[in-house]
């Protein structure tokens, strides 16, 4: 396979999933950055933005839950690279490095999320 086959362009403010869609793929930045938010009651609320190397959409490939947040391209001509469920699931058992990046990723997510969970519920 043609490497830049794996690699997807979006322009700015484009969407690359929204939240509650089926995900099938999960996404790597290869260049630009690209923008994480989810619905909060009465508002959007900013997950992250993210930059090269960095991961996101894992979580749809791991537990086949819908998407839990919309991701958009912060930036013109956002280069992607795109893995669909059988590469990822080849990546995690052939390359221990790469399954444990993505439980790294995951963990940090949780944390995060955490902390944001308790800045919203003591802002109440």
């Amino acid at each position: 396979m043609n490497p830049q086959e794996l690699i997807r362009r979006y322009g700015k403010d484009e969407i690359i999933f929204e939240e509650n869609s089926v995900g099938d793929e999960m996404f790597v930045v290869h260049s630009g950055r690209v923008r994480l938010v989810t619905k909060a009651p009465g508002t959007d609320l900013m997950l992250g933005m993210l930059g090269p190397g960095a991961f996101f959409g894992e979580m749809a490939l791991v537990d086949d839950a819908p998407r839990s947040a919309t991701a958009s391209a912060a930036e013109d001509n956002t280069k992607l690279l795109v893995l669909n469920q059988s590469r990822f699931l080849y990546l995690v058992s052939q390359q221990p490095p790469f399954a444990l990046a993505i439980m790294q990723g995951l963990c940090q997510r949780i944390r995060e999320r955490w902390d944001l969970y308790s800045k919203l519920s003591s802002a109440s």
